[in-house]
């Protein structure tokens, strides 16, 4: 394998070794494998290392290709060579979702990966972007008008879920070292023939890429300075959050609730946008110009209580409250699983000490009909038929006889999502931990919808 492997080697090394500093330690690693060079490239790194770390594979199959099974089985065999166990796991889909179908399969390959890591009781998913990758993700953002830290591309590291942490460890490497490496194994990779297809935007920022080497240098200059300019905001922001939890200006209860005091976005530059997106549990922060006129409104002492992005917010002279939106639509329900904790709408890690029956779920307890606007949001376990099962321990007066559930609510963790160093200790308290949490702070009755 030569020298190409070696620095992949130590490459992944050093990205587990940042992963446990920031992270903590991963009892075991899940490689994305595809089949493909970069992938296969991930392998053989791998397995330069594998005394010093406990590895599994698995290929997501999209569906989408003919060849995408026998690539799947090929890597299965691979990996049966090397004596490490390999999962394939399918994408169910009737037909190739509408819209942007690289985001969907994107989606699915993340929560389907990170669904076969709980499983395994694995730590970390290594997934093999690249350098090359990185500048067509900066070009890709500047050309939809992204400026500063958001065209910093891809992290080395970032969270996926709690106790779950993606790793990237050849973005400082070009595809043509990793295909170099395959080859000199002797082996041959899977050919997807999506990735040169020009209908595909990344694509056609590929091939131009390949054509201009001055264009690539163009981006690793632009993309090396955003992302030292997000370093700089990042390291900012922890110790805001840090000071603020010391402080008692920012709390988190148990119910997936943030509380903060009346001084608190005043005096430690809070991000109020990642407060709302997480209490919320939305995808991503609200629009820049919304959240502003949230905060005027704040400190203007109008109103008493406003949604944005997924999450209620309301505010008194007493401090504010973010808390999830119960909405038009509600909260999705997931299936409960054959057991252990299930990471729930993006807010709670939540689990249930019996044993689960066959078609019982998540849901938000809105899902009953019942609860005020802060309760509809907590999480029950529900029959097959929906009469529930479980309930979040703040429910139990309301269900009284039923079971309470377990586990953590994760909003704060979600606010400390791919910051650096171990999070503060206070941001994940257990489901029972609350103060006051029942009384929401302003009046439901004077509820804004900020668009």
């Amino acid at each position: 394998m030569g020298d190409d492997a070696d620095t992949l080697a130590d490459a992944f090394e050093q990205a587990l070794t940042q992963a446990e500093i920031h992270r903590g330690a991963t009892p075991a690693v899940l490689l994305a494998v595809s089949g493909g060079p970069d992938s296969l490239a991930l392998l053989l790194a791998a397995g330069r290392i594998r005394t010093r770390h406990r590895f599994a594979v698995a290929t997501v199959d999209h569906g989408l290709r003919t060849e995408s099974a026998a690539e799947a089985a090929t890597v299965a065999a691979l990996c049966r060579d090397l004596g490490l166990s390999h999962s394939v796991l399918p994408w169910r889909h009737a037909a190739p979702p509408a819209g942007n179908l690289a985001a969907a399969a994107r989606r699915a390959r993340y929560d389907l990966l990170a669904c076969e890591a709980r499983r395994l009781g694995a730590g970390v998913v290594a997934a093999a972007h690249h350098g090359d990758d990185q500048r067509e993700t900066f070009l890709l953002a500047r050309a939809r008008g992204s400026t500063g830290s958001a065209l910093a591309g891809m992290r080395a590291w970032r969270d996926l879920e709690p106790g779950l942490t993606l790793v990237r460890p050849f973005l400082d490497l070009p595809k043509a070292d990793l295909a170099e490496a395959v080859t000199r194994a002797g082996l041959r990779p899977a050919n997807d023939p999506t990735n040169y297809d020009i209908r595909f935007e990344r694509a056609r920022w590929r091939q131009r890429l390949r054509d201009d080497p001055a264009l690539a240098r163009e981006a690793d200059r632009g993309r090396s300075h955003a992302a030292a300019e997000r370093v700089a905001e990042e390291l900012r922001l922890s110790h805001a959050i840090r000071d603020a939890l010391a402080e008692g200006a920012l709390r988190f209860c148990g119910e997936g609730g943030i509380h903060l005091r009346p001084d608190a976005m005043r005096r430690a530059r809070l991000p109020l946008s990642r407060l709302i997106a997480s209490a919320g549990g939305a995808d991503a922060p609200p629009a820049a110009i919304s959240v502003a006129r949230l905060a005027e409104a704040i400190r203007a002492g109008e109103g008493k209580a406003a949604t944005l992005s997924g999450a209620r917010i309301a505010w008194s002279p007493d401090g504010i409250r973010i808390g999830r939106e119960w909405g038009r639509g509600g909260i999705v329900a997931q299936p409960c699983g054959s057991g252990g904790l299930t990471w729930f709408d993006r807010r709670f890690t939540i689990g249930f000490a019996g044993p689960a029956e066959p078609g019982a779920a998540w849901a938000g307890c809105g899902a009953l009909g019942r609860g005020s606007p802060w309760h509809r949001t907590l999480p029950v376990l529900l029959r097959s038929g929906g009469e529930p099962v479980a309930v979040h321990p703040a429910l139990s007066h309301r269900f009284p006889g039923l079971p309470a559930l377990i586990g953590r609510a994760e909003v704060g963790w979600r606010v400390w999502a791919d910051l650096p160093g171990p999070p503060p200790a206070p941001l994940t308290p257990p489901l029972h931990f609350a103060a006051k949490a029942d009384q929401p702070v302003g009046n439901d009755l004077a509820a804004t919808y900020l668009p």
